[in-house]
């Protein structure tokens, strides 16, 4: 089973709408003010050529989830390693898109732990990225195939993305994609850990292919 979709803008509108080339937000807290919003609703957004892509990611809630996988599992080598095979996977398929340069991954250090928009556009800035990838992984074993039973398990993902134009301040482009995986357990599962972290990251890995086509499409298109 899949699920997702994405936002972005309808082709009618394409050749019809000015440019939008500054920001007209003043704050996230601000009001914006009439003429603002009707110049915002009233633009699109051109990607530039040869742009250089900051990337973030959102922490899920399922992000430290212990009763699966034992106390302390996030800080495992394992677990290091599987959420950076998650960014060089998203990393590598933006770089696939003609109008992408180079993708960077924005360091933590440079945002608080809930950042808003204006603090996010600061920090892309600072990397020289007019365009901000924002995701969020939220995966989880299915409750039913938490007590293991002819060594089968059962996983769910959604992933989240959003684009941001630096620039502007503008999200041009949103999707979201749910997927499902279940396998069987093998020789190389030493344990029931190994097939539910398995069949776990498979769930993420297909629904990260689809949120990074339709992103790649949006980029190439606009």
């Amino acid at each position: 089973m899949g699920a997702g979709g994405y936002s972005s803008y309808p082709s009618v509108y394409m050749n019809e709408e000015p440019l939008l080339a500054k920001s007209l937000f003043a704050s996230d807290n601000a009001i914006i003010s009439q003429a603002a919003i009707d110049t915002i609703l009233s633009s699109r957004i051109k990607i530039p050529e040869n742009s250089k892509v900051a990337l973030i990611k959102f922490a899920g809630p399922t992000e430290h989830n212990s009763s699966t996988y034992g106390y302390g599992y996030w800080r495992s080598e394992a677990y290091l390693k599987l959420q950076q095979s998650y960014v060089d996977k998203l990393t590598s398929k933006i770089e696939h898109s003609s109008k992408i340069n180079s993708v960077s991954v924005l360091p933590s250090l440079l945002t608080p732990q809930s950042p808003t928009i204006p603090v996010l556009r600061e920090a892309s800035v600072r990397l020289q990225s007019p365009l901000l990838v924002i995701y969020r992984i939220n995966s989880d074993i299915y409750e039913e195939y938490r007590v293991f039973r002819s060594n089968k398990s059962k996983a769910y993902a959604t992933v989240e993305v959003v684009l941001l134009d630096v620039r502007t301040g503008i999200i041009p482009f949103t999707s979201i994609a749910t997927r499902e995986y279940q396998s069987t357990k093998t020789k190389e599962d030493t344990n029931d850990r190994d097939l539910i972290r398995r069949t776990e990251q498979e769930a993420v890995n297909r629904a990260l292919d689809k949120v990074a086509e339709e992103l790649i499409h949006f980029l190439n298109t606009n």
